[in-house]
């Protein structure tokens, strides 16, 4: 492990990397064994009023927060009280997919691993307040595509949001345990089997037997908690105009308790870095036992392949062959918010890392301070990989319109015999249209480079060898017309 100049190194790349990117503040935390290796902040949690960015900053966590929820199924399957194996409608008989069989083979292991065969729906906006959509025009939002107008009410109630999804218009993308598909409602939904089978609301069971024990004095899923904190970032929000990348306070938090087991709980780098603690030592935050050395185990085995030679446990990513180690992580991205939580148990590694703007490089910073501080150069690329050969007429199968419910929206072409892909989606959110080049990693894979993170792409083709669909950014994204991408 590196011993002197790595910070400094670091330090600058990631100072530069938060300039270019316009990132009001960043703070990240690293701890070695348990104990404080480094924390470091750049810039400001209210850039107007130059208050600095803290490790006890509060900030929202996002879609970190899917660990919590796992967790307390652990929990729960502890105390017998569910298996992870027993069937979604044993405990919410009033959900509905298109298909009643595949309906009632969904099991919660299936909701935690994002293998239910569910795409990627926008339902659980109608129950988030000042989330994005709001700020996207009526012809762009994707509820659309889904939903009928009539149906696209204000969700108060885990009755109302299973009524909405049965509502919604969509055909499964394969069976139950077939495929990897993020999908943020049955996350929403594990609230629901939370606060069903402990009696208590999701937010209520996992202050009392998560964040309590894990000594989070500072982390809730409650806005209303946030004025009488010390330490409270703003959150900010880019918009484009003229050309002009416009980065502004947005006081509008994204209000959305009754579906955040998804991704609302707000913590600090000071108490992240103790939830770190249980991964590292199977289970415990210092005297406290929170989850069995077994439990643990099991949110953090590669139960399915989610990405190019990439994993995901329960509610974790996981890379096993990262140099030797394991590396368990995960990110979140919503209004105001980006965060990476990375974990490398073998060597005593916890880090995590926290910005108020979404699309900082959060993953980067990440990543490039794990390289750092085991002597790797920080341009090590996050694949190692062959280049692997497409015959060009091939190339033509995977060319296409893809349409995530979400509002993710991808056109793939070929231009001089080299296939490329526009991402209207950061258009349609009023910034930038951004045209990646797919660089071919294996067999219908491909990796595109994100503004310094590399993604891998993968098509997906039907037993008749026609391309359907493809997996990008860990949801499996449909093709909607063949025609609109075309050879340039």
């Amino acid at each position: 492990m590196r011993q002197q100049g790595w910070l400094v190194e670091w330090e600058q790349l990631v100072e530069k990397e938060m300039k270019e990117g316009r990132v009001p503040g960043f703070v990240m935390g690293v701890n070695l064994n348990g104990q404080s290796l480094f924390r470091k902040s750049f810039g400001y949690r209210d850039r107007e009023k130059e208050l600095e960015i803290t490790p006890d900053t509060v900030m929202g966590l996002a879609s970190v927060t899917k660990s919590f929820t796992c967790m307390a199924i652990m929990q729960l399957q502890e105390a017998k009280k569910l298996s992870v194996h027993d069937p979604v409608i044993k405990y919410l008989p009033e959900f509905r997919t298109p298909d009643r069989q595949k309906t009632e083979q969904m099991t919660i292991h299936h909701f935690m691993t994002h293998t239910t065969g569910i795409p990627p729906l926008p339902i659980d906006n109608l129950a988030i307040r000042n989330s994005m959509l709001e700020d996207m025009a009526d012809e762009d939002n994707p509820l659309h595509r889904y939903l009928k107008k009539e149906y696209q009410k204000p969700i108060h109630t885990f009755e109302e949001l299973m009524e909405t999804l049965a509502l919604a218009e969509y055909e499964l993308v394969g069976s139950p345990g077939q495929l990897f598909s993020y999908s943020n409602d049955c996350y929403s939904l594990l609230g629901a089997v939370i606060a069903r089978v402990s009696g208590k609301s999701y937010d209520v069971y996992v202050k009392e037997h998560i964040l309590e024990p894990a000594y989070m004095k500072s982390s809730t899923f409650l806005l209303s908690d946030l004025p009488h904190l010390p330490d409270v970032t703003t959150i900010y929000h880019s918009k484009e105009s003229n050309g002009v990348s416009e980065i502004y306070p947005d006081p509008n938090w994204e209000d959305g308790l009754l579906v955040a087991a998804s991704g609302h709980l707000n913590s600090t780098v000071h108490d992240m870095l103790n939830y770190a603690e249980i991964f590292r030592t199977g289970g415990c935050v210092g005297k406290e036992r929170i989850l069995s050395e077994e439990s643990v185990k099991q949110m953090i085995h590669p139960h399915v392949e989610n990405s190019y030679r990439r994993y995901y446990g329960y509610g974790l990513s996981i890379q096993p062959d990262y140099y030797g180690g394991t590396l368990i992580k995960h990110g979140g991205a919503i209004k105001g918010v980006a965060a990476h939580l990375a974990i490398v148990p073998e060597r005593g590694i916890t880090s995590m890392a926290l910005a108020n703007l979404i699309g900082s490089p959060v993953e980067k910073a990440t990543l490039t301070a794990l390289h750092a501080i085991e002597g790797r150069p920080l341009n090590t690329p996050q694949y190692q990989f062959e280049t692997y050969s497409v015959p060009t007429a091939q190339l033509g199968e995977y060319v296409g319109r893809y349409v995530s419910g979400e509002g993710m929206d991808f056109i793939v072409y070929v231009v001089e015999d080299v296939l490329m892909m526009i991402d209207k989606t950061s258009n349609a959110f009023g910034g930038k249209q951004l045209n990646y080049l797919l660089r071919s990693i294996g067999e219908h894979q491909f990796l595109i480079d994100r503004e310094g993170s590399e993604f891998t792409v993968r098509f997906v083709k039907d037993e008749d060898g026609s391309v359907t669909a493809m997996s990008l950014f860990y949801r499996i994204i449909p093709r909607v017309a063949a025609a609109e991408g075309s050879r340039v």
